[in-house]
């Protein structure tokens, strides 16, 4: 995209007047300290927890009950004990004593038991699992009711964020929240700045910063941004993060942001309750599918694109617990993917282009516009099935163009999450078609089989094996030696350039949101005298 100079210009004017810039050579500083941030977008439905603000940054303006650790066990946050009861179905929360919100006024059960049961009201993008009631025992205990057991139901309580019952208004909440997290809003001003404070009343572990200032940049102009040095953290984008410019420090943060290919895996025909096209006679044979897997070489996407910034992905989630073990194979493979097309019965045309039963093996693959990581994929995934006999055009367009192409064309998206009920979003034939969950209409009777094992395990670690399962059971699965439902590419390591006296610590690995870098903002330090 072109640089925004005009908005760069603003933002960097805003910034100069805003608070005076810490330089590492400044010895005068106060014990804590201001910092100026650029690392993505404004969430477009403001702050409220309800309504999705959290994802990969619920730790800035609000707290959940519990705290995923670097180990990704669970901490305690706003909890003194949560006990499981041995049916899997009853949560009771046991809080902290004296918890306040960051205007003073206490949190107690009942603004747990509100934030809980208004969340399954709200129809956000909290996905609140088998979650059925909650309910205040007394002024520090809560009971959770599941409507059936759910290991997952876990990643609820280290995500959702606490609102005030007293304070929230759906109306009014996501541009004035009340939370207890770490910071509390001073100013917004939607496109160009959000401004945070200390929380005074904040229960958990407080880092150096007493004030954050995030400047809302284009990916272009926060590289601008980053380069003039008067930000001090600037998310940049992994193909330009060779070297730091001088006087700042690169960081290369571990993270589980994905790219894929779904697949649509039934054929055309169909439609779905928008009217929008549903299926592709091309992609529903699973040797095309396949093909298109070994062909891909990721790892030299990840060197020529990403600067050597991202690791080859083969699955869906790429290094965690839940990962098959193994699932890894030799892509980049061009002549295994052409015996398996020869061996379906596709044979290449005059033109090159392979040809089944009279139809030619011509895909379009669909991408969101506007992000430069997805454009420089798609072209690149192009030209490695070409040599296959497999011709791509390439579509970008808004999100809702997407929307109406994604069931029938291949289709690039970003995932990445710490919850393994992203397996259960790709790969359930209940979820097909819902969102952006599972746009391949993917159905297999197995792989729901081991998907409800999973969601029934009295807990995740339980689970584990199950979810593992998915991928490949010794006979069936999603990967690529199964129904190779998507064509997985990388993850993405998350970079950023910052002021060479900020620590950002270690944290878990980031997820798929450009707010993620938050999440250890306890850990932060300023380093210098």
């Amino acid at each position: 995209m072109p640089l925004n100079l005009k908005a760069l210009s603003y933002a960097l004017a805003l910034v100069v007047s805003t608070l005076p810039f810490h330089s590492h050579a400044d010895n005068s500083l106060s014990p804590r300290h201001s910092l100026k941030l650029a690392i993505g977008d404004e969430p477009a439905e403001g702050f409220d927890p309800l309504l999705g603000w959290g994802h990969g940054s619920y730790l800035l303006l609000h707290s959940p009950l519990l705290k995923q650790k670097i180990d990704l066990s669970w901490d305690n946050l706003l909890t003194e004990e949560v006990v499981n009861s041995t049916d899997g179905k009853t949560w009771t929360i046991t809080l902290k004593p004296d918890l306040k919100f960051s205007d003073g006024s206490p949190l107690t059960g009942r603004d747990v038991a509100f934030t809980y049961n208004q969340a399954a009201q709200s129809g956000g993008k909290i996905d609140m699992g088998n979650f059925s009631s909650a309910k205040a025992l007394n002024d520090r205990q809560v009971e959770i009711a599941l409507s059936a057991p759910q290991s997952t139901f876990v990643n609820v309580l280290g995500s959702l964020g606490i609102v005030s019952e007293e304070k929230y208004d759906a109306k009014t909440y996501a541009q004035n929240p009340v939370g207890a997290g770490p910071y509390r809003l001073v100013d917004f001003q939607p496109g160009q700045q959000l401004i945070v404070e200390a929380n005074p009343y904040y229960s958990g572990a407080k880092n150096d910063f007493d004030k954050l200032v995030f400047i809302f940049l284009d990916e272009d102009s926060a590289y601008a941004a980053a380069q003039s040095g008067q930000l001090g953290l600037v998310r940049i984008a992994p193909s330009v993060a060779v070297t730091p410019k001088q006087g700042l420090k690169l960081w290369v943060r571990p993270s589980v942001e994905n790219r894929g290919i779904v697949f649509p895996t039934t054929p055309a025909r169909k439609k779905d309750a928008n009217g929008y096209p549903v299926g592709n006679d091309i992609t529903a044979d699973v040797a095309i599918r396949r093909a298109i897997n070994y062909g891909i070489d990721r790892q030299l996407l990840a060197d020529q694109l990403m600067e050597g910034h991202a690791i080859p992905a083969y699955t869906a989630v790429q290094g965690l617990p839940w990962d098959k073990p193994k699932a890894s194979f030799k892509d980049g493979d061009i002549t295994r993917a052409k015996q398996i097309l020869d061996d379906a019965g596709w044979k290449v045309g005059n033109d090159g282009i392979r040809v089944k039963n009279g139809k030619k093996a011509q895909l379009t693959l669909w991408y969101a516009s506007g992000d430069s990581t997805r454009r420089d994929l798609a072209q690149a995934v192009r030209a490695m099935v070409k040599p296959l006999g497999i011709e791509m055009d390439l579509k970008s367009g808004s999100w809702e163009t997407v929307e109406r192409n994604m069931h029938a064309n291949p289709t690039l998206f970003g995932w990445g999450g710490l919850d393994p009920m992203e397996l259960y979003h790709h790969y359930s034939s209940k979820t097909a078609g819902i969102e952006y969950f599972n746009p391949g209409y993917y159905s297999n009777k197995a792989v729901d089989h081991h998907l409800q094992q999973a969601l029934d395990a009295p807990t995740w670690q339980q689970a584990v094996p199950y979810w593992q399962q998915v991928e490949w059971d010794g006979k069936t699965g999603v990967g690529v030696q199964g129904d190779a439902a998507w064509a997985w590419l990388l993850n993405l390591q998350h970079t950023y350039l910052a002021n060479p006296c900020v620590d950002l610590g270690n944290a878990a690995p980031e997820v798929h949101g450009s707010w993620s870098v938050l999440n250890n903002l306890q850990d932060w330090k300023w380093t210098c005298n």
